[in-house]
């Protein structure tokens, strides 16, 4: 699985992308069809952005997006409702996209 972290200001701790790193890696155990997991780290007005972005293979492109005061907070937030999506995603692709009406 492919990993990238974009810091969009330098304004972070060097250890930053080492720490958003391995919670992507952790993410991988939700979903083994994971190709790659992208972070951008930005600073917005008063706050931390955070996003993450999931290509799972064919299925769609995942999504989470958060803006907190604190980068701990965003990132712990945008990591949470990744792990929720991959989650749904797994389900969804295990149990088939259409049930039977048996």
């Amino acid at each position: 699985m492919n990993t990238e972290v974009a810091i969009l200001h330098h304004d972070y701790p060097a250890e930053t992308r080492e720490t958003v790193d391995k919670k992507l890696q952790g993410l991988a155990r939700f979903f083994d069809g994971i190709h790659g997991l992208y972070a951008r780290l930005e600073k917005q007005g008063g706050g931390h952005r955070v996003e993450l972005v999931a290509h799972v293979g064919r299925g769609p492109i995942l999504k989470a997006e958060v803006t907190r005061q604190t980068f701990k907070d965003a990132l712990g937030e945008s990591v949470d409702r990744m792990r929720g999506q991959l989650s749904r995603h797994r389900d969804r692709v295990k149990l088939g996209k259409h049930r039977s009406a048996s």
